[in-house]
């Protein structure tokens, strides 16, 4: 893996970078809109951090807080300042450099940045599709089950990292 940096992303341009690899990288009925994407980073930049070479965006990760133990359907749609969980929304990579290390990176940069300037946060908890489920046991998550939510065609899966 090239040497990139993590940051927060700027509001604007670099948003709507995201929102291009957000479209790539999730089936259209899953894939947030840029509105979304927008509203997230307003709500708390400081839960919006990319993965930048060379000032390319080729990554991120985007998240909000919420009062809930778990990532539901409202806290896909809500943010809860000073909330004890971190809810997990995006962790896209492009396509052309995936599986090079960058969502493992990320992730574990959004953690030790959660951990600093959160302490609030009890937990960070994520859904993610069966096949990327061994990414982020790899990271720290564990494995809760299958979740209640239903967003787009495949089942999701809860994962959840107790700090």
């Amino acid at each position: 893996m090239a040497e990139g940096n993590v940051r927060p992303l700027q509001c604007g341009e670099e948003v709507e970078q995201a929102s291009i690899l957000e479209y790539a990288g999730y089936p259209a009925d899953e894939a947030a809109s840029l509105d979304t994407l927008q509203a997230r980073h307003t709500a708390e930049s400081r839960l919006f951090i990319g993965y930048f070479e060379n000032e390319k965006l080729l990554g991120f990760v985007c998240a909000t807080s919420t009062d809930a133990d778990r990532l539901t359907e409202e806290s896909m749609h809500t943010h809860i300042p000073h909330g004890e969980t971190i809810c997990i929304h995006s962790v896209c990579v492009d396509q052309g450099v995936q599986r090079q290390g960058i969502a493992t990176k990320l992730l574990k940069e959004f953690v030790h940045k959660v951990k600093g300037s959160f302490p609030e946060a009890k937990r960070i908890c994520l859904l993610c599709h069966e096949y990327l489920i061994p990414l982020y046991t790899k990271a720290g998550f564990v494995l809760v089950g299958l979740s209640e939510v239903v967003h787009g065609k495949e089942p999701w899966y809860d994962c959840v990292m107790e700090l």
